[in-house]
Formats: C-alpha cells, structure tokens, sequence
C-alpha cells in the first residue's frame, strides 16, 4: 500500500508506527497538536522535530549508536544544518549510517501540516465547528505563517554562525509576534490582542 505522503512513507520505512504513551504515533501527533487528551496543544515546528528526533533515534538504536536524548538533540541540530553536518555526517557512516539519507528524511512543520489536513482531513478548529462554537482556523493559520517566519530565521542565524558572521547567532531569542497598526492613526497592537478584544484602535473600530 502506498504512503500517503512524506509523512507517511518515513513513519513506514522506519517502523514509527508503534504506540507512544498508549496511541499510535499519529493519534500521539494529533493529540498534542490539537490539544486533546490533556496535552497542551503544541505548534508544527516543535512537533516536526518531535518526529525527526524519533526517526535519529529509531536509526542510532538499530547501529548500537549512543541514543541518549541529549546526544540525539545534539546531532539533530548539527544535521539540520547543512554547513556543520559535514563532519556528523562522515561519523555517522563510520557505523553504516547513511547521513544524508537521515536529512532527506526529516519532515517540516510544513510536510507535517500538509499530513494533518490533506492526508487525514484534520484541523484544530474541527471539534469546535461541529459543536457550533466559532471556529480559530483563522488563528491557526497565523500560529503557522509565525512557525514558518521562525523555521527560517533559525536557519539564516545558524548558517551565519558557522560562517563566522554573527558569533552565537543560534542561540539568540526570537521574537515573531504579529503587530497590527491601525490605518488611521499610530496605534499598534498585537494580532493576539486585536483579535481578543474585537477592534485593533477603539478610537477607529467602527470607521468605515
């Protein structure tokens, strides 16, 4: 039978399939993504590397690798980085370990949402619509163009770093919020805020 996509064929080809805390590993996604069986609802990005430090994981165990968390975190960020993955990558084939096959494999916070609504037809908001509550879609779509904003940013200060341009560029705090301006005065607020409380400017909320 064949994958359903990306997402699918790395869960079959490692055997990913198995249970986590008691579901299969897509309920597991699902769960913390939406919110569900008590999980605190967890963005794309940290749930794409969830999953790519399962599969580093799941390899390192079948090489008698050391498995360690800290060890998997630690190569994960150098392999997620094309400019310093180089020497990990030699390592890791002195124990039969295909690096660059391991990077190819590695999902996106983007492959990981397209799994979520085109191959199981799944959005946070479902559960809420069906119930007649007003639906976050809208939301959700700005927490994602947020986790796009951040995956890249990341990405630009690693790279800088390694060339030598921005010393300890990657562990600079990012920052990603959303600000409104009011198109009539200076006013600013966040998209978070503006939503909350219904108007971004209350001075010109009803002006047309």
């Amino acid at each position: 039978m064949d994958a359903c996509c990306k997402v699918g064929a790395v869960t079959d080809r490692y055997g990913l399939e198995h249970g986590v805390e008691g579901m299969d590993l897509e309920a597991y996604l699902l769960a913390r993504w939406r919110g569900d069986e008590e999980y605190a609802a967890t963005g794309l990005r940290p749930l794409s590397d969830w999953f790519n430090r399962k599969v580093l994981k799941t390899v390192y165990n079948e090489h008698g690798r050391n498995a360690l968390d800290t060890r998997v975190q630690s190569d994960y960020q150098a392999l997620s980085d094309d400019d310093s993955s180089v020497a990990l990558r030699d390592d890791l084939a002195a124990d039969g370990i295909d690096g660059e096959r391991l990077q190819s494999d590695f999902v996106s916070a983007t492959t990981l949402y397209r799994h979520f609504t085109n191959c199981l037809g799944v959005t946070k908001s479902d559960e809420r619509s069906e119930s007649g509550a007003e639906s976050t879609w809208e939301q959700e779509k700005i927490a994602y163009a947020r986790d796009i904003v951040r995956t890249n940013a990341e990405e630009s200060l690693r790279s800088l770093e390694n060339k030598g341009r921005l010393p300890r560029g990657s562990e600079a705090t990012i920052k990603t919020e959303i600000v409104l301006g009011c198109p009539e005065c200076g006013t600013q607020v966040s998209v978070e805020r503006a939503i909350e409380r219904g108007y971004i400017c209350a001075d010109h909320s009803d002006q047309e």
